[in-house]
Order: C-alpha cells, then sequence, then structure tokens
C-alpha cells in the first residue's frame, strides 16, 4: 500500500512544508504541478507538450497508487501549494517487484531548499519499511549535477550509463545514468 505518515519539516530559507501521500483529490494541484514543472525543469524526460492527463485519469492513477503494492506518489506542500512530486512504481512481475523505479520533480523557486531531500527520504523510509521492495532505482541525466549530487548522499550508487538516450534536436543527445540503491 502506498502510505506514508505525513512529515512537517522546514526548507533551507526556512518554510515549512509537509511531505504526506498524494490523494485522489489533489488530482488538479497535480495536473497542474506536472505542468508546470514540465515547462521549466531542463531534465525532465516528458515534454510539457507531452502533458496531456486529464484530472479525472490523473484522480482514478492516485488512488491506484494508494491501492498498489509496491506503489508510491507523494506530496510536498508549502502553504496548500504542491511545490514537490514524487512517484514509485515497482516491477509488476513475479522476478521484479522486488524492485522499482521512481521520478522526481520540485518546483524551480524551491530547488536546493531541501524539498527533493524530504521527499526522497520519505521514499527511502517507506521502501526500508516496504515488506517485499528491497530496491530503488532512478535514471537521471548525466549533466544533472545537483541532482546525483543528492542521490549520491542518500547512498544511491551508479549502475551503469545508456549512452545518447535523451535526443534533445537533431545534433544533441545526453546520457542517462542508471543508479540504484539496496534498501534490503
Amino acid at each position: 500500500m502506498g502510505n506514508i505518515q505525513p512529515r512537517r519539516l522546514m526548507t533551507a530559507s526556512g518554510r515549512s512544508i509537509v511531505v504526506r501521500t498524494a490523494l485522489p483529490e489533489d488530482a488538479d494541484r497535480v495536473v497542474a504541478f506536472v505542468k508546470e514543472v514540465a515547462a521549466e525543469a531542463p531534465y525532465l524526460l516528458t515534454t510539457e507538450a507531452e502533458m496531456a492527463v486529464t484530472s479525472e485519469q490523473q484522480k482514478q492513477w492516485l488512488q491506484q497508487m494508494i491501492d498498489g503494492p509496491g506503489k508510491l506518489a507523494i506530496v510536498a506542500e508549502q502553504e496548500g501549494g504542491i511545490i514537490g512530486f514524487l512517484d514509485f512504481h515497482n516491477g509488476n512481475k513475479q522476478r521484479t517487484k522486488h524492485q522499482g523505479s521512481f521520478g522526481m520533480g520540485v518546483k524551480k523557486d524551491f530547488r536546493g531548499q531541501g524539498v527533493g531531500k524530504a521527499l526522497l527520504a520519505a521514499l527511502l523510509d517507506w521502501a526500508t519499511e516496504h515488506p517485499f521492495i528491497e530496491k530503488v532505482c532512478l535514471e537521471v541525466v548525466a549533466d544533472n549535477t545537483n541532482a546525483l549530487r543528492l542521490y549520491q548522499t542518500f547512498g544511491v550508487a551508479e549502475e551503469g550509463v545508456k549512452k545518447n538516450a535523451i535526443k534533445i534536436d537533431d545534433k544533441t543527445y545526453w546520457d542517462l545514468i542508471m543508479m540504484a540503491r539496496f534498501v534490503k
């Protein structure tokens, strides 16, 4: 079950935030958040133009994240506004359900303030306590040094590189670094 206990903390700039489970009633705000972050975050794999999910689809998906074993969706909020989002999906086959991957985004004005750190800490605590999750994985653009530094701080290690995995335009490619941390 994809649920965490809410956590209250302070950002580096002294703002109070809450990290909690994303709920179906958050659907409209999650859709707006994802579209905003896609427009301002150069390292996301999904572009703003590809964000076509409706609020109703998002609501159903968030409910599936709560109900599904090995899945988690969490938000970071500041004064009722979503400033960060993380989702984790484990493998859907018997031989891969012990591991899964996550994606995360933080609003531009809150980057470098500890929001990503709070989201990642909540995920790793949940995964450590989860009965069958053993490994947490991710892929990150090789040039995203801030994200790499954050993941390494939490003991997430590089497992390999996908060369030219992201095509920005006809002449520009980015490598993806595959990373993981065993939680058991």
